[in-house]
C-alpha cells in the first residue's frame, strides 16, 4: 500500500543510525578533532557527549502561561490563517523576504576523515555536512511520520517485510547522471555490503553479504523491477527501515562514486542542494550551489538560495563561541552544558537566533563493556554507580542539563519518570563492594580534549574518595575513540547516543547479534529479554505498542545497569542575526518537517539578509 494511503507513523523519530544513529563524544565538552562514522545520531557516539534538552521556556510552558490570562476575543478573531497553522508555515511577508546569494559559514565540532559512508563512522558534523550534498530518499514530518522525500512514493506491506521504492523523474546527480531506480538499487546494494551499514540489512530475505548465518547476494533482495521501482525483502518485520531511509542510510549516492577506487578519500557526488567542491582537511569543507537542484522553496522558487557554504571544523568548544560572538561565522553547534544558557539567554536577547529542537534527545552515559572485567559483572556495574553523585557531575560538567536515569528522555516514547535505576548511596556501594570485593584497577577511557580530562577526574576522585576504588586515566586521541568502541578496547567510557524518538531505531545499538567482532552494539550487551523487546519493535508502528516496549526496556536497563545514566544532552545551534531559513524543508505534502535533533541542522533552505 502506498506510504500516502498508510504512513508508517513512529513518533518523534530522530535519527541516525547505521540504521539509526551514533553518538559518540568522549564527554560534556565535544571538543572532537575527528568524527568518523559509525552507521544511523559513535559515542564518545556522533562525538560522545553533546545532546540537548530545551533550557528555555518551552512552547507548552508558553501556552499554559498564555491560558491563565483571559484571552482578548477581539484579538482572538483577528488570528491569522498563518497564525493558526503554527509556527513552522512560512508567512507570505517572510518568503517574499527572502534574498539569494552570499557564503554561509558553519562551524562544526569535528572533522569528518572520509564519505564514505557504508563504513564510515558518520557523526553529527558529517551528517551536517551530508545532508547539504545529498538528499535522503524519505523524510520525517513533525507528527512522526515518514514520507516520500527524494522518491516519488515508499510503500510498505502490512507486515513490513517489504519495501518498494519509486524514485522521482528527472533528479540528476552533481555529475550530470541521472537518478534513477537503477541508482537507487546500486545505494542500497552498496549499503548491505558495508561492514557498518550492512549490519542493519542483516535480515533480507534472501541473505546478506555480512550475515554468517545466512549469507547471500545483497542483489537477491534489492531488485530492479521492468517498472524502474525497487523492491527490498526481509526475513523479518523492519518497520524502522522508512526511519533508516530518513537518515544516513538513505542517502542517494552517484554511481561515479561508488567506482571511484579512491571513494575514501573522495568528495562526495549526490543529488543535494550543495556540490562538494573543496575539502582542506582540519580547515574547511567548501559546498557550492547545485545549480541543476530538482527542489523549490517555500517562495516557490528553485533552491538552494545560497550560493554557498563553508563548512569548518573547530574542535575547541571555547573556540566556536568566541567565534560566533565575534561575528565570524553564522552557525555553530554546541552542547556543553555550561554554554546553554548563554545562547538561550544572552545570544537571543542580542538578536541572534538558537534553531528548534525536536522533543527527543540523546542520552550522555558511561557506557561499560559488559563482555570483559570488571564490568561483566552487574554487581560491580551497579556498586560503581551507587559510588557515583551523578548530581554532582551535573552540577560541575552539565550544568542546566536534566538527569537521566534511562535511554529515552521526556517526550519520548519509552520514558519512565522512575524505572528503578540505582541513586547515589556511598554506604550501599561500598557494602556491595565489600561483599564482592574491588577491582584491581577500573581504566577510564577518554579523549585527550582539555574538557573531556575534567570529567574523567571528576569521576576518579568521586570513586577513589567515595568508595576506596583505584582508577587509571587512559587518554588517546578522538579519532580513536569509535574504534575502540567498535573493537571493544575499552572498561568505562562517556558516550553520547540514542534519543531517536523511536524504541526500534535502537536496535543495532543493543541487540545481542551485533556484540561481537566489529561491534555496533558497543558496550556487547547480551540479554534474550533485550533482544525480544527489540524485536517486538520492529514488528509494529502503533505508536502506544511502542511506548510500552520502549518502558519494559528502560526497566531492564535499570535492573541490569547495563550502563550508569548521566543527563540528556542538550544541543544548541546558534546562529546570528540576519541568518534564516535553517532547519526548514518545503515537502511536498504541506506538512512540517521534523526539528533538529542531536544537533544535526538542514541548510537546503537557508539564505542571509545583504
Amino acid at each position: 500500500m502506498k506510504h500516502e494511503a498508510r504512513r508508517v507513523a513512529t513518533l518523534l523519530v530522530a535519527g541516525a543510525m547505521i540504521a539509526a544513529s551514533c553518538g559518540g563524544s568522549d564527554d560534556d565538552g565535544n571538543d572532537s578533532d575527528t568524527e568518523t562514522e559509525s552507521v544511523e545520531s559513535g559515542p564518545d557516539e556522533e562525538t560522545p557527549d553533546e545532546e540537548t534538552t530545551d533550557v528555555e521556556t518551552t512552547d507548552e510552558e508558553a501556552d499554559e502561561e498564555a491560558d491563565e490570562e483571559a484571552p482578548d476575543e477581539t484579538a482572538a478573531e483577528d488570528a491569522t490563517d498563518d497564525e493558526a497553522a503554527g509556527e513552522d508555515a512560512p508567512d507570505d511577508a517572510e518568503t517574499a523576504d527572502i534574498q539569494r546569494g552570499g557564503t554561509l559559514t558553519y562551524l562544526l565540532e569535528a572533522e569528518s576523515d572520509t564519505w564514505d559512508i557504508p563504513g564510515a563512522n558518520c557523526a553529527v558534523s558529517c551528517i551536517t555536512v551530508m545532508n547539504a550534498v545529498a538528499d535522503t530518499m524519505t523524510t520525517v514530518n513533525e507528527d512522526g511520520e515518514i514520507e516520500p522525500f527524494l522518491l516519488e512514493s515508499f510503500e510498505a506491506n502490512d507486515d513490513f517485510t517489504e519495501f518498494t521504492l519509486v524514485m522521482r523523474d528527472g533528479v540528476t546527480f552533481h555529475d550530470g547522471t541521472p537518478a534513477d531506480g537503477a541508482a537507487v538499487q546500486r545505494t542500497l546494494i552498496e549499503m548491505a555490503s558495508g561492514v557498518l551499514a550492512g549490519q542493519t540489512y542483516f535480515d533480507l530475505a534472501n541473505g546478506a553479504p555480512n550475515n554468517p548465518d545466512n549469507p547471500g547476494d545483497a542483489a537477491d533482495s534489492i531488485v530492479l523491477n521492468d517498472d524502474g521501482s525497487v523492491t527490498v525483502s526481509f526475513a523479518n518485520p523492519y518497520s524502522t527501515y522508512g526511519i533508516f531511509l530518513a537518515n544516513r542510510g538513505g542517502w542517494l549516492i552517484a554511481p561515479s562514486f561508488w567506482d571511484n577506487p579512491d571513494r575514501a578519500g573522495a568528495p562526495m557526488v549526490a543529488t543535494g542542494p550543495f556540490i562538494m567542491e573543496n575539502q582542506v582537511r582540519g580547515e574547511v569543507t567548501e559546498l557550492v550551489a547545485n545549480p541543476d537542484y530538482w527542489r523549490d522553496g517555500a517562495d516557490g522558487e528553485p533552491l538552494p538560495y545560497l550560493d554557498a557554504v563553508n563548512f569548518r571544523p573547530v574542535p575547541d568548544v571555547s573556540a566556536r563561541r568566541a567565534t560566533m560572538e565575534a561575528g565570524d561565522a553564522d552557525v555553530n553547534m554546541d552542547s556543553f552544558g555550561e554554554n546553554q544558557e548563554f545562547w538561550n539567554g544572552e545570544w537571543i536577547e542580542e538578536g541572534n537566533g538558537v534553531v528548534e529542537e525536536d522533543p527527543a534527545r540523546e542520552v550522555t552515559f558511561l557506557m561499560f563493556n559488559n563482555s570483559v572485567p570488571p564490568f561483566d559483572d552487574p554487581q560491580v556495574r551497579e556498586a560503581l554507580t551507587l559510588c557515583t553523585d551523578r548530581n554532582e557531575y551535573l552540577s560541575f560538567r552539565e550544568p542546566g542539563n536534566a538527569l537521566a536515569n534511562g535511554p529515552f528522555s521526556e517526550g519520548s516514547p519509552g520514558y519512565v519518570e522512575d524505572p528503578g535505576f540505582p541513586q547515589f548511596d556511598a554506604e550501599a556501594g561500598n557494602a556491595l563492594f565489600d561483599e564482592i570485593g574491588r577491582p584491581e584497577v577500573i581504566t577510564y577511557g577518554t579523549t585527550n580534549v582539555p574538557a573531556n580530562l575534567l570529567t574523567a577526574e571528576l569521576f576518579a576522585d568521586m570513586w577513589s574518595a567515595n568508595c576506596g576504588l583505584n582508577v587509571e586515566i587512559d587518554q588517546f586521541e578522538q579519532a580513536e575513540l569509535i574504534t575502540k568502541a567498535i573493537t571493544g578496547d575499552f572498561e568505562v567510557f562517556s558516550w553520547r547516543n540514542h534519543g531517536q524518538g523511536h524504541p526500534g531505531m535502537e536496535y543495532v545499538w543493543w541487540h545481542s547479534r551485533f556484540s561481537e567482532g566489529l561491534a555496533l552494539n558497543f558496550g556487547r550487551i547480551v540479554n534474550p529479554e533485550l533482544d525480544e523487546l527489540l524485536e517486538q519493535s520492529w514488528a509494529t508502528a502503533d505508536p502506544d505498542e511502542l511506548d510500552a516496549i520502549g518502558q519494559d526496556i528502560s526497566e531492564l536497563f535499570a535492573e541490569n545497569v547495563f550502563n550508569m545514566w548521566l543527563n540528556t544532552t542538550e544541543w544548541a545551534n546558534p546562529y546570528r542575526e540576519g541568518v534564516h531559513g535553517l532547519q526548514h524543508l518545503t515537502l511536498e505534502s504541506g506538512n512540517p518537517n521534523q526539528q533538529s535533533i542531536a544537533g544535526r541542522v538542514e541548510v537546503d533552505e537557508a539564505w542571509i539578509e545583504s
